[in-house]
């Protein structure tokens, strides 16, 4: 073996190990949010199941099936983070635990969907009124088939715009239920998960974010979210952490 070749030989050798090592770590620690902006603080809610409560935003046909007229821009991101099969096993965790879900739905009355068309609205509200979205009594407005409310969930009154604080009745119920904590996820990232986390925090509720358990119209408007979500939440987390930490609160 040549002599000049040894130490490069040798550096890619150590290189690679590293990467080996490197990879089986964040293998390991692959269910743990990594935040993106290292100068954020971090923080890790202390959860008394007596007072956390699971909160869901909009767990409706109309962002979550594939017959949805929002589906082509919503779709990828709600099938690549796989969010149907996460809400419905935190639904079901919740009630083998005993805490609440508070289900936070869109509506819209027909005579809204006349009426307010009329008016100025914002983008995100032409969008859904050109499509006929969160139509009372429509296909679209009904739950998805394997979120439907069961006897643990709490369903608020529906939102019409981003927030149920401001146009529901989540303030009153969280607290008429005790809850001081509350775990958001659901649809959409960067529009009522958003809304909801910047409006419970003014409320002066502690929220957790659960950051692979939503999605968006397209990566940039998700992770436009995500950074969001590090400044605003008490705490960031991904489904399979605080599954983890929700079981052992238990104990």
């Amino acid at each position: 073996m040549n002599s000049r070749t040894r130490p490069l030989r040798s550096a890619i050798a150590i290189a690679l190990v590293s990467m080996a090592v490197y990879a089986t770590t964040a293998a390991a620690d692959s269910h743990e949010y990594v935040y993106k902006q290292s100068f954020m603080p971090r923080e890790t809610v202390k959860i008394d199941l007596s007072t956390t409560a699971l909160f869901v935003t909009d767990p409706q046909n109309d962002f979550l099936s594939k017959e949805s007229p929002a589906w082509g821009l919503v779709g990828p991101t709600v099938t690549k983070h796989k969010v149907v099969e996460k809400e419905k096993k935190l639904k079901a965790l919740a009630k083998e635990l005993g805490i609440p879900v508070f289900y936070s739905t869109h509506m819209y009355t027909k005579k809204e969907v006349e009426q307010w068309p009329t008016m100025p609205l914002n983008g995100i509200d032409k969008v859904m009124f050109e499509n006929k979205m969160f139509v009372q009594g429509t296909w679209g407005h009904d739950y998805h088939p394997e979120l439907k409310p069961d006897s643990n969930t709490v369903v608020m009154n529906p939102h019409k715009g981003l927030s149920n604080f401001w146009t529901g009745d989540a303030a009153l119920q969280l607290r008429m239920f005790g809850i001081k904590t509350i775990v958001l996820y659901g649809m959409s990232a960067n529009m009522c998960v958003e809304s909801h986390a910047r409006d419970a925090i003014e409320n002066g509720f502690e929220v957790i974010i659960i950051a692979d358990a939503t999605a968006a119209a397209g990566d940039a408007a998700y992770e436009a979210a995500v950074i969001n979500y590090e400044f605003l939440a008490h705490e960031v987390v991904t489904t399979e952490q605080i599954i983890k930490r929700l079981k052992s609160a238990k104990k």
